[in-house]
């Protein structure tokens, strides 16, 4: 049979907290070159006109096949024509999307050496209707001044008229069964390794994960009084499945239609206390010095965006000095190096975090970058299998080592050694 000439391609709009790292994960590590692909965001300013992305680094649309990110916008959609437009949406209630929203960034803002802060002033710092305000600025590219003008009944309408038009609208718990349908269009591996947990994170920092049980009824009333558009979103699709077309929404029960406008006006307030306390507070609290890394890892961070490979190993290197003992923030530092030309510096990174972290099949992968890189193909390989014994899943050793010249069959009964050696009972 002939290949589709014009198959389908999936936009896969990411709502945080949704599952949304295991899905891009997993098209990301077993996509072949070309076929998968997220938009840059777009500057500040621009995004205030409604478009969020940037279609610059836009590769061959005819080969993509899934389109991923916080950023997507329907009019992305004109740059593939004559093709189906699979849009896919995961959503979550709002008191659950808020508590996993505030406990991962409480659990982020730890693993950078940042401070903390109360989830009352968390829920005052964001918009009201999270989820409903994402897709309407985002993919439905409505520049925010007009939000500010549209009533709740206005907004509904807008969602309900879009998700009746995607491929697929569903809970984050389906992330499994989407995974599967795309992955069988696409013909990839049907079952995806969880990505960015609760239960990771915990492992990282010392952070008590806030739950639903602790809420007073006070704020769990106040919580779904606040996010009138995200709770009637939630009860109308949440179990839409493949058959949005076949929903009827919910009737839109809002009581409080100015109070949008009236919390964002004094929403900048409160955003400007989170970041006080995220990243100045902690400097002056005694016995918590070790919060001033934080500023240090946003700056080596910024400038490793930015391609400033120098200054970001600089910032990098200052951060470990302070915090030592972070194998993510070692294979970061790596990547810098290596990027700078500092490939030997790199390998030694990228050891240590491995000593640090001796599962880490990630940092085994980087390893195995910087030896080939040196030309040391023997060492590349071991560490490229090592990789693979700790996750099998990614694609990318196993290219590399097709990459060396080993076969697919090879490939599998070195693994077999590899494992039966690396996990073998002392």
């Amino acid at each position: 049979m002939q290949a589709d000439p014009n198959p389908p391609v999936y936009f896969i709009l990411h709502i945080p907290k949704t599952a949304g790292q295991t899905i891009q994960h997993h098209l990301a590590d077993h996509c072949a070159p070309g076929l998968f692909w997220g938009p840059h965001q777009a500057p500040q300013l621009q995004a205030l006109s409604g478009r969020r992305y940037s279609p610059a680094s836009l590769p061959e649309p005819p080969r993509i096949r899934a389109v991923f990110g916080h950023n997507l916008g329907r009019s992305l959609e004109k740059y593939f024509p004559d093709r189906e437009i699979r849009r896919v949406a995961l959503l979550r209630d709002p008191i659950g999307m808020q508590l996993s929203l505030y406990n991962h960034r409480m659990m982020l803002h730890l693993a950078k050496g940042l401070g903390t802060y109360s989830f009352d002033l968390h829920l005052r710092a964001l918009p009201r209707d999270f989820v409903a305000h994402r897709i309407l600025a985002r993919w439905l590219e409505i520049p925010w001044p007009v939000l500010m003008t549209m009533t709740d009944q206005q907004k509904y309408a807008a969602l309900n008229r879009a998700l009746s038009q995607f491929w697929f609208v569903g809970s984050y718990i389906d992330c499994d069964r989407l995974i599967a349908a795309i992955s069988r269009d696409l013909g990839l591996p049907a079952t995806a390794r969880r990505r960015n947990t609760a239960a990771e994170w915990v492992k990282r920092v010392n952070w008590q994960p806030k739950k639903a049980a602790e809420l007073s009824p006070a704020t769990h009333e106040e919580i779904l009084a606040n996010n009138p558009l995200d709770q009637a979103l939630w009860q109308s699709w949440a179990h839409a499945g493949f058959d949005p077309a076949g929903v009827r929404p919910q009737p839109l029960e809002s009581r409080r239609q100015s109070f949008f406008l009236t919390h964002e006006a004094a929403r900048p307030i409160f955003a400007g206390v989170c970041r006080y306390q995220r990243d100045w507070a902690p400097r002056f609290h005694p016995g918590r010095a070790r919060n001033a890394v934080g500023p240090k890892i946003l700056r080596a961070e910024r400038a490793q965006e930015s391609r400033r490979w120098e200054l970001a190993v600089r910032y990098y290197r200052s951060a470990l000095a302070d915090m030592p003992n972070a194998p993510e923030m070692w294979v970061q530092y790596g990547h810098a190096l290596k990027e700078s030309g500092n490939v030997s510096e790199a390998e030694a990174a990228y050891r240590k975090s491995i000593n640090l972290d001796p599962d880490s099949a990630d940092a085994y992968l980087q390893l195995g970058h910087a030896l080939k890189i040196q030309g040391r193909i023997d060492e590349a390989v071991s560490s490229y299998f090592r990789s693979l014994a700790l996750d099998s899943l990614p694609r990318h050793p196993r290219d590399e080592l097709i990459a060396l010249g080993w076969t697919t069959e090879q490939i599998e009964q070195q693994l077999r050694r590899t494992r039966a050696h690396a996990f073998a009972p002392e």
